[in-house]
């Protein structure tokens, strides 16, 4: 599939369609806890070499915390951007400690996306935790509130997203 190809708005809310339709499926399916696992990527292209790194490294790090305890996984290579998709025989609460755990911990967490979904199907959030709602790249104030009012063009966030990489290869390249 070709790189850097710019998608449109339809694109990207049928992509959402699709992406909930597939883990009702799983849920049925299986009926265990999901993660479905994306990468936060800002502007019109969303399948590009920064995305692939974030999402190898976030695929390997979801398979090492949850070794054993995955029942399903299914990786996604889609224009709008990596997905997958893990069933997990783990209590959904327990299965988002861990994932935000990686969010926070993982150099490269901040970039990714990574939801739990109950099997009944309910997002269990970071509020549930106690935790705090995720903060900017950029500013470090909520990244909700500065995604809804874009106070920061794609080319200051993926600046960002570029520092966050350099460190990560060189932190990489130090093991």
């Amino acid at each position: 599939m070709e790189e850097n190809v710019e998608i449109t708005l339809e694109q990207l809310l049928q992509s959402r369609d699709d992406r909930a339709a597939f883990q009702t499926i799983l849920l049925n399916g299986y009926h265990k806890p999901l993660v479905s696992f994306t990468v936060n990527m800002p502007g019109k292209i969303k399948r590009d070499c920064r995305s692939k790194e974030v999402f190898d490294a976030g695929v390997l790090a979801i398979r090492e915390a949850l070794a054993g305890q995955i029942v399903y996984y299914k990786l996604l290579d889609k224009v709008t951007g990596p997905e997958g998709y893990f069933a997990v025989d783990l209590d959904a609460v327990l299965l988002k400690e861990k994932t935000v755990t990686i969010e926070e911990t993982h150099p490269l967490g901040r970039l990714m996306d990574i939801d739990v979904l109950s099997a009944p199907g309910i997002q269990v959030g970071r509020s549930r935790l106690g935790q705090e709602p995720r903060r900017c790249l950029v500013c470090g104030q909520m990244a909700a509130a500065c995604v809804r009012s874009r106070a920061h063009p794609p080319e200051q966030v993926l600046a960002a997203i570029d520092g966050l990489l350099v460190e990560w290869e060189k932190t990489r390249d130090e093991r």
